[in-house]
């Protein structure tokens, strides 16, 4: 267990600056161990991300984490800052943070970052983007309307090189933006099958070229889709008219999409991108503003129902889902009315979940969990994996047969299977696999019938499981029948079968 120390942020040793800063202000409980390792995992992680072209960019890092609150507290000092709090400074908190998370999370997962500015609170530093974000009318949970699914990022025009390209660099074979349609394709489809929602994208998905660019709409981001059918409402993809900063269009992309759900009146919104960060760091994570328990609540569900849709696909069994969402301020969440998650399905920049990216099946499980979580979520439900409860072990007199129930918590699709299989078969007998199944909750009992043929000293070891129809399993679950005699009976032969 970590000792704990109060420790005045005005005292914490490495930090130089102006003695007002509000990154000092106050006292947070924390630990020196712990604040060193965060703060030399977020100086790792922004060496790395100055060697790839941002030299320019802040060139210092020190970290606290404070135990109470269970963020990380991040101060960018030196160098330079983005200009304006979008895109730019966007990418660079993400690759810090994920640097920080990923270091502190065997020891103890925190429940996000908050960043300063050489001391400063992003509202000191960019007074008029903490203004919008201040504007936004509080999230509303929905009630079955309508829900946007958002590609991540797209082509846009850069006006200082005078040129269209994509947001994210290419790696480990996947470009963030191309891929990400993909996965948007296939939670719409789940959305609406099995949620039976309205679900809309906002990105375009035609094959046809988008004129200016030269490109097909489909790579294009979400800004010049909006302009193309709602050239009457420019607020939605034109909404920094006056900046002459040169990522100006990106930065209204990140807001076109919470504007375009407003709009609409959506229920939920979510943004399926791709994550980056050290190499080490992988799996499945999901994002969410500060101060916005529905939102919370929606990706705590996100996330629940993600790894029991991957960890069910054999090759992904072990694949690392986060257990809660982190907090952080990210544009496409804060300007949303209603409950918004940013969901990061793995690391293009780790080789082994760049892998996972490209591979169908784990796309259509990841999405299927999603699907699955925001379903529950409107229905109330909460967290619950499938499970199996134990199983009762039972005797048995040679030649007759029982019922046995199989007790199981979760949110299985049907049809299920009760899956009985054979774990400790004595020599010389016969012990047969059974499979239960049923087509639909109500149509017969969840039960599995166990029969002795014959009569033995040795019991028999079975093991039983769930397996609905998305392959989701629960955990085995051991249990033991015993074949015994008949009252004045003899056994002549020994065997053993599970009925079906």
């Amino acid at each position: 267990m970590l000792g704990v120390a109060v420790v005045a942020i005005l005292a914490l040793a490495g930090m130089t600056g102006i003695e007002s800063s509000s990154f000092r202000q106050g006292s947070v409980e924390s630990d020196p161990v712990t604040d060193a390792i965060v703060t030399g995992a977020s100086q790792d992680a922004l060496d790395v991300y100055r060697r790839h072209g941002h030299l320019k960019g802040p060139q210092h890092a020190i970290a606290v984490f404070d135990v109470t609150t269970g963020m990380i507290r991040i101060d960018l000092r030196g160098g330079g800052l983005p200009e304006h709090g979008g895109a730019e400074l966007e990418d660079l908190q993400q690759f810090v943070s994920n640097g920080a998370l990923e270091a502190l999370r065997p020891i103890v997962p925190a429940a996000g970052t908050i960043f300063f500015y050489n001391g400063k609170s992003f509202a000191e530093q960019y007074p008029e983007d903490a203004f919008a974000d201040r504007h936004v009318r509080r999230p509303r949970q929905g009630g079955g309307g309508l829900v946007v699914v958002s590609a991540g990022h797209g082509w846009y025009y850069h006006h200082r090189f005078r040129d269209w390209r994509a947001q994210r660099d290419p790696s480990n074979g996947i470009i963030e933006d191309e891929i990400t349609p993909g996965y948007a394709d296939e939670l719409r489809r789940w959305m609406i099958e099995r949620s039976q929602v309205a679900a809309v994208r906002i990105r375009s998905e035609a094959a046809d070229f988008h004129t200016p660019s030269g490109y097909a709409w489909w790579r294009m981001a979400a800004r010049y889709s909006l302009e193309a059918s709602h050239p009457e409402q420019p607020d939605l993809w034109n909404s920094l008219p006056t900046s002459d900063h040169a990522l100006r269009e990106r930065d209204e992309d990140i807001r076109s999409r919470p504007r375009y759900a407003n709009l609409l009146q959506a229920e939920a919104l979510f943004h399926l991108h791709t994550n980056a960060g050290p190499p080490a760091a992988s799996g499945a994570r999901a994002y969410v503003a500060e101060g916005r328990p529905e939102d919370h609540r929606l990706a705590s569900q996100v996330l629940c129902y993600m790894k029991e849709l991957i960890n069910s696909v054999d090759d992904y069994s072990d694949y690392a889902v986060a257990s809660t969402p982190e907090t952080g301020r990210h544009g496409e969440n804060s300007q949303a009315n209603m409950p918004s998650v940013i969901i990061e399905a793995g690391f293009h920049t780790n080789a082994s979940d760049a892998a996972a990216l490209l591979d169908p099946a784990f796309r259509t499980a990841s999405m299927k969990g999603v699907e699955k979580g925001y379903r529950l979520f409107r229905e109330g439900e909460g967290c619950v994996p499938l499970k199996v409860e134990p199983i009762q072990s039972i005797e048995l007199s040679a030649g007759s047969s029982r019922r046995v129930d199989v007790v199981f918590e979760g949110h299985p699709r049907y049809p299920i299977d009760l899956v009985t299989t054979n774990v400790g078969c004595p020599p010389g007998w016969t012990c047969t696999d059974g499979k239960v199944h049923i087509a639909a909750p109500d149509e017969k009992p969840s039960q599995i019938i166990m029969k002795c043929e014959n009569a033995g000293s040795a019991p028999l070891f079975w093991s039983t499981q769930v397996v609905d129809a998305d392959g989701v399993k629960s955990p085995p679950v051991r249990h033991r029948v015993q074949c015994i005699r008949r009252p004045g009976g003899l056994s002549v032969a020994a065997a053993g079968l599970v009925g079906h």
